[in-house]
């Protein structure tokens, strides 16, 4: 397969796309902006403080912050920060998000998908999630996608979870490295990315499907999973230029979306490792 295609347009305008939705700010008894998002979970809390520590709005800890010697760290570097911090329950922290482990950042500030660099790149890796609504897998596939140096994660604007405090903590972090970005048309957009030269892969169940293994990896690829239930729509599906299945022994049951993600994003970056290390 070729690496580059050929025949495409490789000056499309830049598309006006809109980033990964944030958090509704609900009930919290804290005034922070509209667009911020919130953080729960001491890994992805403290990749915030590393990634973007002058976007933290404020903060909330749980009253016995100082029992724990995690918390009584954050909340002294927060104090230092002059952050602005509240003291609540941990009920209170399970209305802002399950999992908390004692404290809740709001954040002003996401990862932004660069469309410029994306056209301009020799290499590069996406994910687009058709309907993923469990925040669980979306917390998921961000996470690897981190590890697997994926450039972003492209989402429809409907029927679609967006970055909740749950898919942040599942993330580990990664949400603060890897863009979420919703469109109004996802396929749309793959039309937009085969312009700059990616090659689109559905992942599919099925025996019509060709095997992952079997794939001659292009430079630019597109990562294409569907939703739970229903896998990829069909509109989404006319705009992929294949569809990739990932080998089981049981042909009965399918791999979770975040597991098939990991698999397809490994045998990527693999191929790609294979390939710079025969031209040394």
């Amino acid at each position: 397969m070729k690496s580059r295609r050929s025949g495409r347009s490789q000056s499309s305008p830049r598309p006006q796309p809109r980033p990964g939705r944030a958090a509704s700010k609900g009930s919290i008894g804290f005034e922070h902006s509209k667009g911020s998002r919130l953080v729960i979970g001491l890994h992805s809390v403290r990749e915030v403080i590393q990634v973007r520590p002058k976007d933290i709005e404020g903060a909330w800890l749980r009253q016995d912050w100082e029992r724990s010697q995690e918390l009584a760290e954050l909340g002294g570097w927060l104090q230092t920060q002059r952050i602005p911090l509240r003291l609540v329950s941990a009920e209170h922290l399970t209305r802002l998000g399950a999992g908390h482990q004692g404290v809740c950042l709001a954040v002003s500030s996401s990862p932004q998908l660069d469309w410029e660099d994306l056209a301009s790149r020799d290499r590069c890796l996406l994910v687009a999630l058709d309907g993923v609504e469990d925040p669980h897998n979306l917390g998921a596939v961000l996470r690897t996608s981190w590890l697997m140096g994926v450039s972003g994660v492209l989402i429809p604007d409907m029927r679609s979870v967006g970055l909740t405090p749950t898919a942040a903590k599942v993330a580990s972090g990664g949400a603060e490295y890897v863009p979420l970005w919703s469109e109004t048309n996802l396929a749309s957009a793959l039309g937009r990315l085969k312009d700059m030269g990616f090659w689109i892969f559905a992942l599919k169940a099925g025996d019509s499907a060709r095997q992952l293994w079997s794939l001659d990896m292009p430079e630019k690829v597109v990562w294409v999973l569907g939703s739970e239930d229903k896998g990829v729509r069909v509109p989404v599906l006319r705009a992929c230029d294949e569809q990739v299945a990932i080998a089981q022994a049981n042909s009965a049951a399918s791999y979770n979306v975040s597991v098939a993600c990991a698999v397809a994003l490994a045998e990527t970056q693999r191929q790609w490792a294979s390939i710079k290390n025969i031209g040394k």
